[in-house]
């Protein structure tokens, strides 16, 4: 049966259309796909979010799901950006979308019930939705689906194997200037085959991925090319606060979870995880 997730209803009357640059800060994941593998899902989740927002690094932090769903915890509105689960594994992330559908009576329900549902249980979103717009990615051991609600119609897709890029748009849309810029480079190199160890275990076959975000952060963080992101929209700062590496197998998740705000760089960030 499944958990019962409680969504705080967030009223935010909507006066104006939010609709970000084609870079601006709206998260990006990075996915890799290979059923037959012993770790059938990877990926990597950069969170964008207002450093003024609270939130808490992965915890059980949700009593009603039990000690098996750990996530990123939103304090504002209660639920979370990334959950993962184990028995049976899953995980899966939201990232926003830029539509503006009309304010639903009651207000906004929010967005991070999404990820917790989806890891405790497998539920997926169907039908209107009462969030704002998202993406969500959804992954276990069969693969990844990607679920869209864009304030008319909610979609879910398989993914197929291989490596894909994530934001606020569709998956791997070239007209995003970083998805254009990384995605052939990160579909150029071989994807990590498994969990990123501590700073002390070395980054084994996450070198590769971890290169290019390194090769990324030395770009100006509002470049629309960065993935390591600092920019307004609507004149308020959103920022690449915190990394997440996970790897799927058909028994467990591993999340590692490196916060970037406060770092002097992302690779003094990376050898603090």
């Amino acid at each position: 049966m499944p958990h019962l997730v409680t969504a705080r209803l967030i009223v935010r009357p909507s006066t104006s259309r939010r609709v970000p640059s084609p870079g601006g800060p709206m998260c990006t994941v990075v996915v890799s796909i290979a059923p037959d593998a012993e770790w059938p899902v990877v990926l990597f989740g950069l969170r964008d979010e207002s450093p003024d927002r609270p939130w808490d690094e992965p915890g059980a932090w949700w009593p009603e799901l039990g000690d098996r769903v750990t996530g990123v915890h939103d304090r504002e509105a209660g639920g979370a950006w990334l959950a993962v689960a184990d028995d049976p594994s899953r995980a899966s992330v939201v990232l926003n979308r830029h539509e503006e559908p009309p304010v639903p009576e009651g207000g906004w329900a929010t967005r991070g019930s999404l990820p917790l549902r989806a890891a405790a249980d497998g539920v997926l979103p169907v039908g209107p939705q009462r969030t704002r717009t998202f993406n969500l990615l959804t992954a276990d051991r069969g693969g990844a689906t990607h679920s869209t609600w864009d304030g008319s119609i909610t979609t879910t897709t398989r993914l197929a194997p291989g490596v894909h890029v994530l934001t606020h748009a569709a998956p791997d849309d070239r007209s995003v200037p970083r998805v254009d810029r990384w995605l052939p480079r990160f579909r150029d190199v071989a994807p990590p085959a498994g969990p990123l160890g501590s700073a002390g275990e070395g980054e084994g076959a996450w070198g590769p991925w971890l290169d290019l975000l390194r090769e990324s952060s030395r770009l100006a963080p509002d470049d629309d090319d960065a993935l390591i992101r600092s920019d307004l929209v609507d004149g308020r700062l959103f920022s690449s606060l915190s990394l997440s590496a996970v790897a799927v197998s058909a028994d467990r998740v591993a999340h590692r979870h490196i916060r970037l705000d406060g770092a002097p760089s992302v690779e003094a960030a990376l050898s603090r995880r």
